[in-house]
């Protein structure tokens, strides 16, 4: 089963054995007294959340405890994360004695303190641990207030014999909280409390890689020297496959071969894999490379695209010159003054364009600046004017590239669909409130059909809605792309398509309405 919604753990997760190794390693210190704490990095989607959950399904049972919490959980994001946090642990100490959610019941304070109150395990902690408790849901959040709730785990977990671990996602985002009418830096006041703490590590993670290294590494930094580093890639070759070939059922194999160029095509990220098998793994048809990117990646409404969007408006907002250096390096690698003359800008404001994109952009050894990501620069590739045919170009043989380019130039939308949407067809062409069915034809002239196949296409044409033509690409590099009308078709033993069924201009043959659903004129069948 492939898991698309949710992080992955359990059985369905692959890979990671040195990263699960190291995060196993911290538990042991913090067991041991002396907490490690992490810091790991990696781009969104990569897998850390799903890393940081399946080490702690491992490692629990005995007096180990694991608390999760996500920066964007309260929003705007404010300081109000750290009271969200302190009841999280909370749940986590004392919710089975409970059997209720704190975290839930603190929208209702009487209830909240109703709750506490019936617990045997509350009624035995120290006084000042219990003020703070009960003062929980409506303290006001001032910096005694927030020392107090940074210092409720490990005065819990010391109370209660345990050990617990609390994992930030999205750290840097707290980097940037107002402060307010009174400025509270939440960094430094992290740092004075959790420095103290010898039952609680911390792990950090997040998506802003250059961000969250300069935290644990600059001088400057209230984080200097406290954090390990553990960096999260994708998958190699072998796991992404892996992943694929094992995430199907056995009556939607997916073969390996098609594995393999999934991953030369979306690198290793897991998340993206997911998607894809997903769309691999559905329906009753064999499954198809071209069809499952088509509806993930290559539509409008496709998940992976939907997510680019975001990721894409995130980096660009309304600012055109980035939106063009994102474009120009979608192209290809280069080096800043091929960025600047691409975009029509100076050096200095490229490189100033480049340094504003952030982890989206990496400079190599080499000296080329390129985009961290490979699916997201397909999809960029995608989006732009033309660039529908970009689809063809990457899964498409040469007779169906070379049929894409040409449509592309006059204008059309190209879509590659499953069997089950377009039919006998290989492509379909839009352009308005046209849609054209194509069938590709790698041969010289005369084209030839048997009858039963000439039928199925006018049928799925009919069934459709679509206008169709048949685009035969004759051998040969200089050979033109001939569009042929199926009205001008013969019968004779089979149907036939010539040189006189060549359409001249096929733009202005839409345009004059032609046969319904391209059905042949009956003067053109008979035989002869």
């Amino acid at each position: 089963m492939f898991t698309t919604s949710v992080p992955v753990t359990g059985p369905g997760f692959l890979d990671r054995r040195d990263e699960l190794q190291r995060v196993a390693d911290a538990f042991e210190r913090l067991r041991a007294g002396s907490p490690q704490w992490i810091a790991i990095l990696g781009p969104r989607k990569i897998g850390k959340t799903s890393l940081l959950l399946e080490a702690a399904r491992r490692a629990r049972g005995g007096a180990l405890r694991f608390v999760a919490i996500d920066a964007f959980e309260v929003l705007p994001v404010s300081l109000e994360i750290v009271r969200s946090y302190a009841l999280k642990v909370l749940d986590v100490v004392l919710g089975p004695d409970l059997a209720t959610s704190l975290e839930a019941l603190a929208a209702r304070p009487a209830d909240y303190r109703a709750a506490l109150l019936q617990s045997p395990v509350f009624s035995a902690l120290p006084a000042e641990v219990r003020s703070t408790v009960i003062e929980l849901p409506e303290a006001p959040v001032e910096p005694a207030t927030l020392r107090r709730w940074l210092d409720l785990p490990e005065r819990l977990c010391h109370a209660l014999d345990l050990h617990l671990v609390a994992a930030w996602d999205e750290f840097q985002e707290l980097l940037a909280i107002p402060g307010g009418r009174r400025p509270i830096d939440l960094p430094p006041l992290l740092r004075s409390a959790w420095q103290h703490h010898q039952r609680v590590a911390y792990v950090i993670s997040g998506s802003a890689r250059t961000t969250l290294t300069e935290l644990v590494t600059a001088r400057h930094s209230p984080f200097f020297q406290h954090f390990a580093v553990l960096d999260v890639g994708p998958f190699p070759r072998e796991e992404s496959v892996r992943l694929l070939t094992g995430g199907a059922e056995p009556a939607r194999a997916i073969p390996v071969n098609l594995a393999e160029r999934a991953h030369e095509l979306l690198g290793g990220n897991p998340f993206y894999l997911q998607v894809l098998g997903e769309a691999l793994a559905a329906g009753n048809e064999e499954p198809s490379l071209k069809a499952a990117l088509g509806e993930t990646l290559f539509s409008r409404t496709g998940r992976l695209a939907l997510y680019f969007e975001n990721e894409y408006q995130r980096l660009v907002g309304r600012a055109t010159t980035l939106a063009a250096t994102l474009q120009s390096l979608a192209v290809a690698p280069r080096r800043l003054t091929e960025i600047a003359t691409a975009i029509g800008a100076s050096s200095g404001s490229a490189a100033q364009y480049v340094d504003r994109l952030g982890d989206a952009v990496v400079h190599g050894e080499d000296g080329l600046y390129s985009l961290a990501d490979p699916a997201f620069g397909l999809w960029l590739r995608w989006r732009e004017p033309g660039g529908t045919v970009v689809p063809m170009k990457l899964l498409g043989d040469e007779a169906e590239r070379r049929v894409a380019e040409e449509l592309a130039r006059m204008g059309f939308e190209l879509v590659y669909q499953s069997r089950a949407s377009r039919g006998a067809f290989d492509l379909l062409a839009i352009r308005g409130t046209h849609q054209l069915g194509i069938q590709v034809k790698r041969s010289a002239l005369p084209l030839r059909f048997d009858t039963a196949s000439w039928n199925r296409m006018a049928a799925d044409a009919e069934r459709l809605g679509w206008r169709f033509v048949v685009a035969a690409q004759p051998p040969g590099e200089r050979e033109p792309v001939l569009f042929l009308d199926p009205a001008a078709a013969r019968r004779s033993r089979g149907v036939s398509l010539d040189h006189e069924a060549a359409i001249p201009n096929l733009l202005a043959w839409l345009g004059e309405g032609g046969p319904a659903r391209g059905r042949p004129r009956k003067r053109r069948l008979s035989a002869r």
